[in-house]
């Protein structure tokens, strides 16, 4: 009886259908890593609040007055007073006198600005004097060398011109150019010597020579259009022999050296004895502190 109660459960066990044990699925979770915490060192702290201290400085003064900061990319950099920039201090004083119409004299450079990507932009801070009644104020030009073109061997754009303002981020601060204002006879390539069109042409009188004192000035700017390296102060006072201006406009001849876009030709001598041939192109698009000089040169001897 025994014997077949085994055998019942043996053929019981065969027959029954075989069950694989279960397997848990496996849940990996990732190793615990510390966080570290997310934070800025002392220097770079002080970075992040000299970068929005210097540009808070360059637009509530338009460049004029900033510390030293060094930018990702370019920048306005404290420097010193280069011929260029002295040249182009007096331009911009030059443009403010005809716009106000004053006389207002350069006394000293007191400080530079540079800024240097694809143009030179000169920032200048200056000691000038009013000869009216000796008084004396803070004069700020921003212009800028946009490299030779249209045959020229300098071209000086001034884009600020103004007495410094006494509350930061007030006085005239247009700097982009309407090029489109100015008539096409100014554009393009510079005229050779002599001028082929004789129309609207006027001899300036000796008197007007030295009522306008700024004529010298342009034939400085001429001269430094070729001597760029040279110290100008060493080749003045020059000896103007003869200026003729041409205009587009039809206006009286006694206007023409008053008018905003002009070409001038010049014949002078350095005070070394050179003998020169200048050319000017003066232009302005109408807005406040505007102006722009092409020049060209040619020595005789």
């Amino acid at each position: 009886m025994i014997d077949v109660m085994v055998e019942e459960a043996n053929l019981w066990f065969q027959e029954a259908p075989r069950r694989e044990p279960k397997l848990e699925a496996l849940v990996v979770s990732p190793p615990l890593v510390e966080e570290e915490d997310i934070y800025l060192s002392s220097d770079e702290e002080v970075d992040l609040v000299a970068e929005e201290k210097y540009r808070q400085q360059v637009v509530e003064s338009c460049g004029f007055d900033v510390d030293f900061f060094f930018p990702t990319y370019g920048g306005i950099f404290p420097g010193g007073c280069s011929n260029y920039d002295l040249i182009f201090a007096k331009v911009g004083l030059h443009c403010y006198n005809i716009e106000k119409g004053k006389n207002l004299q350069l006394k000293s450079v007191l400080k530079v600005n540079a800024e240097a990507i694809s143009l030179y932009n000169s920032y200048s801070t200056s000691q000038v004097i009013d000869p009216v009644d000796n008084s004396l104020h803070i004069f700020q030009a921003h212009v800028n060398d946009p490299g030779n073109k249209n045959n020229a061997g300098l071209v000086i754009r001034t884009k600020i011109c103004r007495i410094k303002p006494q509350v930061p981020g007030l006085g005239d601060a247009t700097t982009i150019w309407n090029f489109d204002a100015i008539d096409k006879f100014y554009k393009g390539n510079l005229p050779d010597w002599p001028p082929g069109d004789k129309l609207h042409l006027y001899e300036v009188k000796e008197s007007e020579l030295r009522d306008n004192d700024w004529l010298y000035l342009y034939a400085e700017v001429a001269l430094f259009s070729k001597w760029q390296c040279n110290e100008m102060s060493d080749h003045t006072p020059f000896e103007m022999k003869k200026v003729v201006v041409q205009t587009q406009e039809d206006v009286e001849s006694s206007m023409m050296l008053k008018s905003s876009n002009a070409i001038f030709y010049m014949t002078f001598k350095t005070r070394g004895g050179t003998d020169c041939r200048g050319i000017i192109r003066k232009t302005s698009d109408g807005i406040t502190g505007h102006l722009s000089l092409e020049a060209r040169c040619w020595t005789d001897n």
